[in-house]
Parts: structure tokens; C-alpha cells; sequence
């Protein structure tokens, strides 16, 4: 387990990378069960060999494709679902996650991309917002690598699932990332 804590003016983000296996979403469970199918004994899947409708439909609205570089670090997203877009206001399909709310703590590059380019397995990410008055909402993220050469890694898919302390989640998590940006 390894945990991250950034403060963003009032706002404290706790993020705690875990095995994949440890993931409380039954979805995310399954995804990994279908990834490793796909993947034999390989370390991933290919690209090619997978397609976003083997995963449940139920996780296919916040769902992202990530197109991977290792030297120079950078992303890039090939696919990015219905319902991110919903929460976070944009599509950013063929964007860096750079580019995506809340900027100030570098949402992918410094941290899930980073990790799935050097680990080469899936990871799960919990990222809490926190204030003064506690718990505001959270992001589970389940991320998988793909390996079109069986070596390196040069994609992944992040199914992402959210959780607010109140109301509508996409309402919540639009105002909160706005906020901190």
C-alpha cells in the first residue's frame, strides 16, 4: 500500500494505491477477472485482443483508454467514456490527463500512468476528498495494462467509479474539481 497526501487550499486528497484484488467494486472485480483471461500468462492483453464490451456494461459510462509513452513520460487519452464526461464537463478524448480537473494534482501523469508504465499490473487506486468537516466524496479507480509487444506497456484502461457524500455524483465531483483548478 502506498499513500499520497496533497492539500489543495482547504481541500485534503488522500490517495492510497492498492493490489487490484483488493478493490470493494464487484464490477471492478470482474474486469480484472475477464483482464486476466485475456492475458494468459502474458503480463497484458494486447490492445487489439480486447474490446470494451467484454467488460460489464455497467462500468463502460467512466471507463478510459490511455495510450502510454515510458521515455518521455506521457499519455494520452484514445478513449474516454460518456459518464467522465458527464462529471468532468469535457471530453477528453486525444488529450493528456494533464489537461484534465483537478490540474493542481496532476490527476494521471504523476501517479496511475506513472505506476502501470513501471509496475506492468493492475493497480487500484482510492482517492478521498476530504475537508474540515470530513469525508466529501471519493474516486475507485481499477487500472489494467495492455501490451501490444508482450514487454512493455503501452496502454491501459481505467474503469473509474464515484462516490459523493450527498446528491447527484456527476453535480458533486463537477463542482468540486472546479474548485480546485
Amino acid at each position: 500500500m502506498n499513500v499520497v497526501r496533497s492539500n489543495v487550499g482547504e481541500l485534503d486528497i488522500v490517495s492510497t494505491f492498492l493490489p487490484a484484488e483488493e478493490t470493494p467494486i464487484e464490477e471492478h472485480r470482474e474486469a480484472l477477472r475477464i483482464w486476466n483471461e485475456k492475458r494468459g500468462d502474458r503480463i497484458a492483453p494486447a490492445w487489439r485482443e480486447v474490446e470494451l464490451t467484454d467488460f460489464p456494461l455497467s462500468l463502460l459510462r467512466c471507463v478510459a483508454v490511455t495510450d502510454l509513452t515510458e521515455n518521455p513520460l506521457s499519455s494520452t487519452y484514445r478513449y474516454w467514456g460518456s459518464g467522465l464526461t458527464q462529471i468532468y464537463g469535457h471530453d477528453y478524448t486525444g488529450r493528456s490527463p494533464s489537461d484534465v480537473p483537478p490540474k493542481t494534482i496532476g490527476f494521471n501523469n504523476q501517479g496511475g500512468c506513472a505506476r502501470i508504465l513501471r509496475d506492468r499490473k493492475p493497480h487500484f487506486l482510492a482517492r478521498e476528498y476530504l475537508n474540515h468537516n470530513g469525508f466529501l466524496g471519493r474516486a475507485l479507480i481499477l487500472r489494467v495494462p495492455l501490451s501490444d509487444d508482450g514487454v512493455h506497456v503501452n496502454h491501459s484502461i481505467a474503469f473509474f467509479h464515484y462516490e459523493s457524500s450527498g446528491g447527484d455524483h456527476a453535480e458533486f465531483f463537477k463542482k468540486l474539481f472546479a474548485g480546485l483548478d
